[in-house]
C-alpha cells in the first residue's frame, strides 16, 4: 500500500505529538511502511513546521 501525502503528514504529526524525534520518525515510518516512504528532509521540514505551531495540512 502506498501512502498519500496527507497520510504521511499524519504519521509524522503523530510521531511529533508523542515525542519521537525527527531521525527516529524517519526510521520508524520507513520500517513500518517500506524503505523510502519518507525522506529525512521531508520529516525535518515537517517537524520544523509543527514546532512553529503549524499542524494543519500544507
Amino acid at each position: 500500500m502506498e501512502l498519500n501525502r496527507e497520510q504521511k503528514r499524519l504519521l509524522m504529526l503523530h510521531e511529533y505529538k508523542v515525542g519521537t524525534n525527527a531521525a527516529d520518525t524517519v526510521r520508524r515510518i520507513n520500517e513500518a511502511w517500506g524503505e523510502g516512504t519518507v525522506g529525512k528532509t521531508v520529516v525535518y521540514d515537517h517537524f520544523k513546521m509543527f514546532k512553529a505551531g503549524n499542524e494543519e495540512s500544507v
